[in-house]
């Protein structure tokens, strides 16, 4: 019985983590629409400290936060996020997208 019980409290919580996690990505963009970039960088670390992310995820949310980085004018930060995601995330969209970020830049 604490075996099955144990099981489905693991499930609900992993299954929490997931409801919050695409929830802030959801939100974010939401904030990002609307300009509210600090909301927007908030929002990411809620979805990153949620659950792990898959590498996919990962390279989303670090070109939004690049992306958020870049409007606040942290071009530092932002530069630096956008070769992460060439070095790291190369063969994803995300790679590519920060590619033509950093190329545009030079």
């Amino acid at each position: 019985m604490k075996k099955a019980l144990l099981l489905a409290l693991t499930l609900f919580i992993t299954a929490c983590a997931s409801t919050i996690q695409s929830a802030s990505v959801s939100e974010a963009y939401k904030k990002y629409e609307r300009q509210e970039f600090e909301r927007t960088l908030e929002l990411i670390t809620r979805a990153e400290n949620a659950k792990e992310t898959v590498p996919e995820m990962k390279a989303e949310l670090t070109y939004l936060k690049a992306q958020a980085h870049a409007s606040l004018g942290h071009q530092k930060i932002a530069n630096t996020l956008y070769e992460y995601l060439v070095e790291e995330h190369k063969d994803s969209q995300y790679g590519y997208l920060a590619s033509k970020k950093m190329n545009t830049k030079l």
